[in-house]
């Protein structure tokens, strides 16, 4: 049993690192000439465009490892079939869920692999790779953000601006509706300009007018100040920022209390955020899944098994990561869950595969 389980181990193993190779290459030499005339237009030196793509192999990887790991146990099972091994293997007293264990055993253990690795390399290769890039390419911050509205976690205020500018620290066109114990209305802050005060970790607003309510003679004071600070308008510039992407790169722990806070602050941007940070735990399931579809796919082909390999797990890959891409647009839009935006694509493409496999028996 051990000696068998090293060979199936060792076969798809090799075959699979040879893939990755090979596809990291290609997806570094598609990043390289994709971003080559911006490198060229900067003049930036060589050992910089060479650091900038290294810091792009994280990625990469990520990228290729379920795929190449899909075509590995394709083409091995396919080479069992094509040269009857699979018959000296059944013959043996194994049975076809014994010989595809290790194969889903490999899945696990490169899941548990990839998360690791993106959470630990990949997070901060691309911070890095980031900063690089605005600074040779001088863009703009892409944490600025237009129309946000906020409400407070405690239910003292709500608060809209027009635009958030994170190089500034600012926010123009401030509204902020203050709110009473009952929730209803009892002031409101009309402000040119918001200004974040990092001593005092207070919003100072500019050219102010303020509207105070008093509800029981039915009056409204209205008055207008240059300046003006407000204990309670203390949420800190991170929640104003564009942070749709961002959440993919965050740490974790950091990324779970500002989703947390986010579904209250805008509810608006919730699934979005929600879906991306789904997106970024359930995606390291790929190697598990890939290895779990091609163990199921029946295999009748007994010549040029290189091609039909290949055929195969392009096709599964394509059909998976389509209907991903679908669910991931509709999860994003709140018409499903975040959760079923990774899960269907799953259980689609498991269905297939099983289907596919009772229809050939």
């Amino acid at each position: 049993m051990k000696l068998h389980d090293r060979y199936v181990a060792r076969s798809v193993t090799v075959v699979a690192s040879l893939a990755l190779v090979l596809c990291t290459l290609m997806l570094l030499s598609v990043d390289l000439f994709s971003n080559l005339d911006g490198y060229l237009t900067n003049e930036v030196k060589p050992f910089t465009i060479l650091t900038l793509t290294l810091l792009y192999t994280p990625q990469a990887v990520l990228f290729a490892l379920g795929p190449s790991l899909l075509f590995s146990a394709t083409y091995f099972l396919s080479q069992l079939q094509a040269n009857n091994e699979y018959i000296c293997l059944l013959g043996s007293g194994l049975s076809y869920r014994r010989i595809i264990t290790p194969i889903l055993v490999l899945g696990i253990l490169f899941s548990l692999l990839e998360f690791g690795f993106g959470e630990y390399v990949f997070i901060p290769a691309e911070r890095t790779r980031e900063v690089k890039q605005d600074e040779l390419f001088g863009l703009r911050s892409t944490y600025d953000n237009r129309n946000i509205t906020l409400r407070d976690p405690d239910g003292n205020y709500v608060v809209h601006a027009k635009q958030y500018s994170d190089e500034q620290n600012r926010l123009a066109q401030v509204l902020l509706v203050l709110l009473d114990d009952e929730g209803a209305m009892k002031a409101r802050v009309d402000a040119a300009w918001a200004f974040w005060e990092e001593e005092k970790e207070t919003w100072r607003m500019e050219r102010v007018r303020f509207q105070q309510i008093d509800r029981a003679g039915l009056v409204v004071d209205s008055r207008e100040v240059g300046e003006l600070q407000l204990d309670e308008f203390t949420l800190a510039p991170s929640y104003f920022r564009n942070l749709s992407n961002d959440i993919t790169t965050m740490e974790l722990a950091t990324a779970v209390d500002y989703l947390r806070r986010m579904q209250v602050l805008d509810p608006s941007r919730y699934p979005e955020l929600a879906t991306d940070f789904t997106k970024r735990l359930l995606e390291h399931l790929n190697p598990l899944i890939l290895l779990f579809i091609a163990c199921t796919i029946s295999y009748r082909y007994k010549k040029n098994v290189l091609l039909f390999s290949i055929i195969t797990s392009l096709s599964i890959a394509v059909i998976y990561f389509v209907v991903q891409m679908v669910t991931i647009i509709m999860a994003k839009q709140g018409v499903i869950a975040p959760i079923w935006g990774m899960a269907i694509p799953m259980i689609v493409i498991v269905c297939i595969a099983l289907a596919e496999r009772a229809v050939l028996r």
